[in-house]
């Protein structure tokens, strides 16, 4: 089957009716191939030959063409922003792309996203588009990156976890003619990298798997500091109870299962009773790592701030009022036994459980009857 086509954006007489096969031809509902100041159409080109190598596609030499509803009814194939988000991401596109090329592709999702009357020109959300380039000349989310900024810890350098505006790309949109784009990003989302948007944008969401081997001494370390500066408030830290500290064993569990060992001198030392059966005691490499030669410890201070976080010094009752099922409960500490399965009148099946209380390191006491 053959398409006809009047394409202006041809180079030849616009006026010339050019005739395609369906499988030579792809329409283009992004328009970003009539882009050429930030588009290489023949990487564009290249990554859908790529895409399409296991059918039958034939690409013109200038496949592109406006999306049409008619030609979609007779097969001809479709270039999406789905599709063009997952250029974005290939090594394919991304080995011809400059930083040059990015700063144009700044500029043009500025003009057709920076006000309400153009904002759902493009008929995506600008949120959804990587089109922001990282240290690492790889194009990101808004959500998921930051401008360089004063920190502690990551610097933006290529070994940085964390991701961070190309550094020719923020000198660039920090020159006045570019004030304007600057603030549009800043709407949108992107933030300095200070300690504490970092906590509240990443750290916060990602608590119950934020924390790595690698990163668990630094991550404290941060924190500790906001802390001791009053930058981070009680709701902040209450907010990481699930995020995993190291134990003196160096295995890795929430905050709020944790118990001070006692270097930390807690108001009751279990350590060394339980030591051998329990790797629940919070490491003292987070105080060691923290200070200096011949400073003073403050172990108040650092009990105070872990105890925000949930780590516990003394034995009390634990009250679980969200909803756990069996196998959360289990992973606490409750025995099976406590665990039924079917409610008391044998009727109903249970699979979660709310308001249950446990003391801590309760399994190692002689006797667990109560009356």
């Amino acid at each position: 089957m053959f398409v006809f086509l009047n394409n202006s954006s041809l180079t030849i007489d616009k006026n010339l009716i050019i005739q395609f096969k369906v499988n030579e031809v792809i329409m283009d509902s992004t328009s970003l191939s009539e882009q050429p100041s930030f588009i290489d159409k023949d990487s564009m080109r290249q990554y859908v030959i790529d895409y399409y190598k296991k059918s039958h596609f034939q690409c013109a030499e200038d496949p592109f063409i406006d999306y049409n509803l008619n030609l979609s009814r007779v097969g001809v194939r479709h270039f999406t922003w789905n599709d063009c988000i997952e250029m974005f991401k290939s090594n394919q596109f991304l080995k011809t792309y400059s930083i040059e090329q990015n700063k144009r592709m700044i500029e043009y999702f500025h003009s057709k996203c920076s006000d309400l009357v153009t904002a759902n020109e493009i008929g995506i959300p600008i949120e959804q588009i990587p089109f922001l380039m990282d240290q690492n000349n790889r194009l990101q989310l808004i959500k998921d990156i930051y401008f360089p900024g004063e920190t502690i810890g990551d610097s933006g350098t290529i070994e940085s976890d964390d991701l961070f505006v190309n550094n020719i790309i923020f000198n660039w949109l920090n020159e006045n003619t570019q004030k304007e784009i600057k603030q549009w990003l800043q709407k949108l989302g992107v933030i300095e990298r200070t300690d504490l948007t970092y906590l509240h944008k990443t750290i916060i969401p990602n608590a119950s798997n934020y924390v790595t081997s690698k990163n668990a001494i630094p991550t404290i370390k941060i924190l500790f500091t906001l802390f001791q500066k009053n930058s981070i408030t009680k709701k902040d830290l209450d907010q990481l109870k699930k995020l995993r500290l190291l134990t003196t064993r160096e295995t890795l569990i929430e905050a709020e299962r944790c118990y001070f060992c006692d270097q930390y001198k807690p108001s009751l030392l279990l350590e060394e009773y339980l030591k051998t059966k329990e790797d629940r005691f919070l490491s003292f490499d987070y105080v060691n790592s923290h200070i200096s030669k011949g400073e003073k410890v403050d172990l108040l201070e650092w009990r105070r701030f872990f105890i925000m976080m949930g780590v516990q010094e003394e034995l009390h009752p634990i009250v679980f009022n969200r909803k756990l099922t069996s196998y959360e409960a289990a992973g606490y500490g409750f025995c099976d036994e406590y665990l039924s399965t079917t409610s008391p009148n044998r009727k109903h099946t249970v699979d979660a459980f709310s308001g249950l209380t446990m003391i801590t390191f309760l399994e190692h006491t002689k006797s667990k009857n109560f009356y």
